[in-house]
């Protein structure tokens, strides 16, 4: 009986959806627009991820050393710091490489090569130059080495010169994420809204089909159901046209997006192609839990409303 039911809801659905076709594809092409929308709100939060991942990567701080601490004394810092949480990496720079760094900058300045051959020494600081895994851990990590225990090792520690910027782009990664997330429910919203209301113009075609089957004692589900496949078959068929769209699409833009990124290191088309089943699933399964849930939702207010 309820394999019985279950044939009869897809093939009752399906005649449904090409009955209704120009209904059917009003509601398709809706969620078409509710999917492609999602799908680049999607791809917009991958490059923005990436990107933001790339000033990430440039930001650091340098804890400058006191002339007078020992090397051993600063592989012990270095240690330390490796130890704190999300930390990612932490480079000694020594006096001599320092002074080689500054020299090869300023080749060409004759005035300061003078100027540090008439020092005679070298007026540099060694120095480790902190990188973390999030913004958010230069704090932390700055606060650490006010510690006393580094206090006769340390000499300065950059974080204030960079504070602001650091402090910039931890809150714009916050906001994008938050905006991100509104805006993907409000686009869920509105597919649901709309798909809903084409639905239940659907349904009044058949109200005297499901007036009789309710008075012959039919249950719910069996009412419902030929809608809900409706809704699904409009669901999959939109995700089929929106992935039909993304991929050519992604193709075209890709290198123009590279742009944004040193050396095209990131290509999205590449991204999209391998998380190919993700969006796949993704896609796929938004349009039909959307299709699905518009036509429970208003065969249910159909027939409260009986």
């Amino acid at each position: 009986m309820k394999i019985f039911a279950f044939t009869r809801a897809i093939r009752s659905g399906a005649t449904h959806f090409w009955r209704n076709i120009w209904l059917s594809l009003a509601a398709t092409g809706v969620m078409v627009l509710t999917l492609a929308m999602l799908s680049l709100l999607l791809i917009v939060s991958i490059l923005g991820q990436n990107i933001l991942k790339g000033i990430e990567s440039k930001v650091d701080i340098t804890v400058f050393m006191a002339d007078d601490a020992a090397e051993t004394a600063i592989l012990a810092v270095k240690a330390d710091i490796e130890g704190f949480k999300d930390v990612s990496n932490v480079v000694y720079v020594s006096k001599d490489q320092a002074l080689s760094a500054f020299r090869d900058k300023h080749k060409e300045n004759s005035m300061i090569a003078q100027a540090l051959t008439e020092l005679g020494s070298n007026p540099l600081q060694a120095a480790l130059v902190v990188r973390a895994d999030n913004t958010d851990a230069y704090n932390n990590i700055n606060e650490a080495l006010k510690s006393p225990k580094y206090e006769r090792l340390i000499a300065r520690v950059t974080y204030d010169d960079n504070s602001e910027i650091i402090t910039r782009l931890s809150a714009v990664v916050k906001t994008s994420r938050k905006v991100g997330l509104a805006i993907t429910f409000a686009l869920a919203v509105i597919a649901v809204l709309v798909t809903f209301n084409t639905i239940r113009l659907a349904i009044y075609g058949y109200h005297r089909e499901i007036e009789i089957m309710t008075l012959v004692g039919a249950s719910p589900w069996f009412i419902k159901g030929p809608f809900v496949i409706e809704g699904i078959i409009a669901g999959g068929v939109a995700s089929i046209f929106t992935l039909a769209f993304l991929y050519p699409f992604l193709r075209v833009v890709s290198p123009q997006v590279g742009a944004f990124f040193v050396d095209n290191q990131f290509s999205i088309y590449n991204w999209a192609m391998g998380n190919f089943v993700l969006i796949i699933a993704l896609v796929g399964g938004t349009g039909v839990l959307l299709g699905a849930i518009s036509s429970i939702i208003a065969v249910q207010r159909y027939l409260r409303a009986q």
